[in-house]
């Protein structure tokens, strides 16, 4: 939905070495490749390939271009998988109250906008899909659990007592909200796309 299809002629055209393969490959004809490549050259303003005698192969603009190419094919897969509806469905979210309703909820409030068919609440650890701890940060990703969705830095501001002046000049305080899936839930597509969505911002 969101691609530029000259992005995947490209890559096509890369992984083939051949504007014939890649034309067999996408269903289109060759002269199509060609124009597609020649109009994406033309917009990126570097030419792509170098046609050799019996292959095509990528430039050094081409090789550095790819890297572009496939971020930008992974976002837009991305954007369109987010926005494709999904089954109606509760997520059941094993967390206390207060880290439910302070970090939890504003936390997954766009994704619920933007399917309404999904609602999110608290539950025990039994029935839960996934489960939330709160911990003080660490700064080695080997700090969390391996089978964890999403890591989210918050901070915590102490509020501070009346005339307390030592309070007044603590610092904030950080912690990693974890996000640890059930087996069940882990292997399913809702899962991925909220991975996803906690982790791109």
């Amino acid at each position: 939905m969101l691609e530029d299809f000259r992005l995947k002629v490209f890559k096509a055209v890369a992984e083939n070495r051949s504007f014939t393969k890649a034309a067999a490959v996408l269903r289109i004809t060759q002269p199509a490749v060609s124009q597609n490549i020649a109009e994406l050259e033309k917009t990126v303003g570097a030419k792509l390939f170098d046609r050799l005698k019996g292959e095509t192969v990528l430039t050094t603009e081409g090789r550095v271009f790819m890297e572009y190419a496939n971020r930008l094919l992974a976002v837009c897969s991305s954007a369109d998988n987010m926005f494709t509806k999904l089954p109606t469905s509760t997520v059941r979210i094993s967390a206390s109250e207060e880290v439910y309703n302070y970090f939890i909820s504003p936390s997954v409030e766009a994704f619920a906008k933007v399917h309404p068919e999904i609602t999110f609440e608290r539950a025990i650890f039994d029935d839960a899909d996934l489960v939330i701890t709160l911990r003080p940060c660490g700064s080695s990703p080997f700090d969390i659990p391996a089978d964890s969705i999403a890591r989210i830095r918050m901070s915590v501001f102490p509020t501070p007592k009346t005339g307390d002046l030592a309070a007044t000049r603590e610092k904030t305080s950080y912690f990693d909200v974890i996000y640890q899936p059930t087996q069940a839930f882990a292997c399913t597509r809702l899962c991925r796309l909220l991975q996803e969505y906690l982790t791109s911002f």
